[in-house]
């Protein structure tokens, strides 16, 4: 039987010096800590997990990934690359098993050495890790009061947070409106990362950061209380975020604001109205969202080339790369549902949606990184699993 629990996003955990946290670590992990410290691993066994040690995690080889993560942590000599996947790998496997001391201890371990530290590939992870390693992430940054500095006043790249499409409707219409507003935010993440020199900030590590700071609303973000630790602590230079309205029964209206993190100037403040009553209808207002409206404000930002020249091709692409009888529009609702289930804590059934998003649109590598790390999570969770 699985046991659900929410996201353990905001922990305290004592302050101690950096260098006692890998001893820390090997206590918790140690006698008393199940899995017990038995014995060394075969060289075998350590030899590939030296060489991969996420999939032991995904392999539900928990014993196996203690033992040679003990082993392997007493070498201080060893790569800070090398060590944060080990220390990333235990996290996941303690975390997983019920054992949240030293799942907590082991993100500290790779904060102690670097507090700006950051989960590479986060989509491939379990949501409640990367939730765990976010939030004593910022809040040791924002306790300690040394939160990255601002970026350069003309980056070549803008980094870019977006925030949720609140749904405003009054009216309902065909589409469960929330889950349709979490798909259409994930669009445009999407679409933005893929088609723009843009640098996305991952949706989840943008959740618990706003968390940490409690900021509420989307429209907050003007205040400097929220925009300023925002921008540093994620190095976004903005932050894209929009709602969306049920016109009439076929009519939405989204309404986008595009703020500069470190001014509060509006960047961009429009609205678009589309009929959504098929697949196609999607693809319409998707494409005059990023052609007509961000692609042009992007491209007085970041001058350069012709975006449009680059965006065009990439949509087109996109809708030929759609599978043979999936619908657009399920696919963006089934999108949604994985993300409502993730928000509410409800980790068996974001795993479901996943599955079927990967399913659906075997491209999308997101969508098939979540299902599998759910899967791993969720059967090392259960009762027999601990």
């Amino acid at each position: 039987m699985v046991r659900s629990r929410r996201f353990p996003v905001r922990i305290p955990f004592p302050t101690l010096p950096p260098a006692l946290l890998p001893v820390l670590l090997l206590i918790l992990a140690g006698p008393g800590a199940a899995p017990a410290r038995a014995q060394a691993p075969d060289p075998a066994t350590l030899a590939a997990f030296r060489q991969d040690p996420m999939s032991f995690f995904f392999d539900l080889r928990a014993t196996d990934a203690v033992a040679c993560g003990q082993a392997l942590l007493q070498d201080d000599s060893m790569a800070g690359a090398e060590r944060q996947r080990v220390l990333t790998t235990l996290a996941a496997v303690h975390l997983a098993s019920g054992r949240a001391p030293q799942a907590r201890a082991a993100v500290l371990a790779i904060l102690s050495r670097d507090p700006r530290a950051d989960l590479a590939h986060p989509e491939t992870l379990p949501p409640p890790l990367v939730s765990l390693f976010y939030g004593l992430r910022d809040s040791v940054l924002l306790a300690s009061g040394d939160a990255p500095a601002e970026a350069s006043p003309a980056p070549d790249i803008h980094t870019l947070a977006v925030g949720d499409i609140e749904n405003n409707s009054i009216l309902s219409g065909k589409y469960n409106l929330d889950a349709f507003a979490k798909g259409l935010t994930q669009i445009m993440i999407t679409d933005l990362q893929d088609a723009t020199p843009l640098t996305l900030v991952d949706r989840q590590r943008l959740n618990v950061l706003r968390d940490e700071i409690k900021m509420n609303q989307n429209a907050q973000i003007t205040d400097p209380r929220y925009r300023v630790p925002l921008g540093r602590l994620t190095g976004a230079q903005s932050f894209l975020f929009g709602s969306l309205m049920q016109v009439d029964k076929k009519t939405i209206r989204l309404d986008l604001r595009w703020v500069d993190t470190s001014t509060g100037e509006i960047l961009l403040a429009d609205g678009v109205e589309g009929k959504l009553g098929s697949s196609d209808d999607l693809f319409k207002l998707e494409r005059t969202v990023l052609l007509d409206h961000l692609v042009p404000r992007l491209q007085k930002l970041l001058g350069g080339g012709d975006l449009q020249k680059a965006v065009k091709p990439y949509l087109e692409r996109k809708k030929k790369s759609l599978p043979k009888g999936t619908s657009y529009v399920n696919l963006l609702l089934k999108t949604g549902d994985a993300i409502l289930a993730e928000d509410r804590g409800d980790l068996a059934a974001a795993r479901t949606a996943w599955s079927e998003v990967a399913q659906m649109n075997p491209d999308n590598a997101e969508a098939g990184g979540r299902a599998r790390a759910l899967t791993a999570y969720l059967a090392m969770n259960t009762e027999d699993g601990r």
